[in-house]
């Protein structure tokens, strides 16, 4: 069966939003996060870096924690490289017990914060219990392969896409955010058309998955999320047509999941369903 991914990664949870949650009203994401990280009791560090406008992204967060009764919301400064650089990682993390990525760009997170002593302590931090959150962009950079770049087509097409690694947070997934509401369906099936070891995973915005400790997802929010599992695909022509062509791929498995529902990450498969219907 597929690797078991989850449990070889992180040792504690996470929350990965679509995008565009719901900052002003019930704020049932955002809050979710806060109970994930101890409460009224947690201490939450903001990581701006994603945003071409950081201060006012950790702004806007930061006032939303703290009308939730939060006392301890930090937001980390350093928005370079040559900042992450005279971080003290150990410092900026001590007493940390959850750590929100804001969105943005995903090349502009990659490319400041990968192979940085920070993020190194960061990994180390998760895998012991800190709680990570990300929306939008900061969601998107979980992905050891990440999409970058790539425009709604009318079918998959071979370079509809552009992949570059991600912040390796999450092995074997690749997750597309603001999914239904951009089309962009078809460019993660040609994500993972590239690799089938990838699970895509895509999240409509105000929604989020909630990854726990044993490799099971939920799903929270007032959309959907769509995962595409290529680990059966028998034929797939990606590697023979021409870089505008359309390919042909049989055997992906898709499925769309609302609110409640819940899926096996590390056997590939839906454990349950809405109201009464029958457990797979």
């Amino acid at each position: 069966m597929t690797k078991d991914f989850y449990k070889e990664e992180i040792g504690s949870e996470v929350l990965i939003i679509g995008g565009a949650e719901d900052k002003l009203n019930e704020r049932h994401i955002l809050r979710k996060f806060v109970e994930m990280s101890g409460g009224k009791d947690a201490e939450i560090l903001l990581i701006p870096v994603p945003s071409d406008f950081p201060i006012a992204a950790a702004t806007l967060y930061k006032g939303i924690f703290e009308k939730m009764g939060l006392k301890s919301v930090k937001v980390l400064d350093a928005t370079s490289s040559k900042d992450f650089l005279e971080l003290n990682a150990n410092e900026v993390l001590e007493g940390i017990t959850g750590v929100f990525l804001t969105g943005g760009d995903q090349m502009r997170l990659t490319s400041i914060l990968g192979g940085t002593r920070f993020l190194a302590e960061l990994k180390i931090r998760i895998k012991n219990g800190t709680v990570l959150a990300g929306s939008s962009a900061g969601a998107a950079g979980f992905s050891s392969t990440m999409i970058v770049r790539g425009e709604p087509t009318v079918q998959p097409l071979k370079d509809s896409i552009r992949l570059c690694p991600g912040l390796g947070i999450l092995q074997n997934i690749i997750i597309d955010q603001h999914f239904t509401q951009r089309a962009r369906i078809n460019r993660l099936i040609t994500a993972v058309s590239y690799n089938p070891s990838n699970l895509g995973i895509g999240i409509d915005e105000n929604t989020a998955i909630h990854i726990k400790k044993d490799g099971i997802l939920e799903v929270l929010g007032s959309g959907t999320v769509t995962i595409i599992d290529g680990s059966n695909i028998s034929y797939n022509t990606i590697a023979e047509v021409e870089e505008s062509e359309p390919f042909s791929v049989i055997g992906l498995q898709i499925n769309i999941l609302s609110t409640g529902v819940r899926y096996d990450l590390n056997n590939r498969k839906p454990i349950e369903t809405v109201g009464d219907y029958l457990q797979i």
